[in-house]
């Protein structure tokens, strides 16, 4: 009996103690999250627009720092599927080296909310490595897709779909199918 004579008070000290340490004066309030900036349609098609001009047609893979979120996920029908700002540069980075005169003519957009469809085609000639094939000198037309959601006034999720097999036929890597 004695025992329950020290633990007790000794009890209620920590917890009456513990209180103190967590007491609302002490407490933070919480720094909220500002909401992001809306975006019209006309702004989101603006910031896709840029991706096909600027990164692709002018070269400039530092405009992706402008453009893209840090954490974008990116699904990509020839290349791997990837997460963040630098995997995306590595596959236009692939594109640019592969076809370096490679330019995008934007043949249709559709906006809608926060998604941004183009609807393009692509010219290049094969001066560099791209997926492995050395450089053929081939000059290439294929067409494709690509569906961005803006967040934020940036692209949080790109998918993009190609031609990828008319684009390797051009390049004599595969043949014409027979009937």
């Amino acid at each position: 009996m004695r025992y329950g004579v020290f633990v007790i008070p000794l009890l209620v000290l920590a917890i009456a103690a513990s209180q103190l340490l967590v007491s609302p004066a002490r407490a933070q309030v919480a720094t909220p999250v500002a909401a992001c900036p809306a975006t019209t349609e006309a702004e989101n098609e603006a910031i896709a627009r840029r991706w096909h001009e600027d990164v692709i047609n002018g070269g400039d893979l530092a405009v992706l720092d402008e453009i893209v979120a840090s954490d974008i996920v990116h699904h990509a029908g020839t290349f791997p599927d990837g997460e963040g700002a630098d995997a995306v540069a590595a596959v236009l980075g692939t594109l640019l080296t592969g076809f370096p005169d490679v330019r995008h003519t934007i043949e249709q957009f559709i906006t809608a909310d926060d998604l941004v469809i183009t609807r393009w085609q692509a010219e290049g000639t094969h001066d560099g490595e791209f997926q492995g094939y050395a450089a053929t000198g081939n000059a290439v037309v294929w067409t494709g897709i690509n569906i961005f959601r803006i967040e934020c006034g940036r692209i949080a999720e790109e998918w993009s779909e190609v031609d990828g097999v008319g684009r390797l036929r051009q390049l004599g890597v595969l043949g014409t199918p027979t009937p």
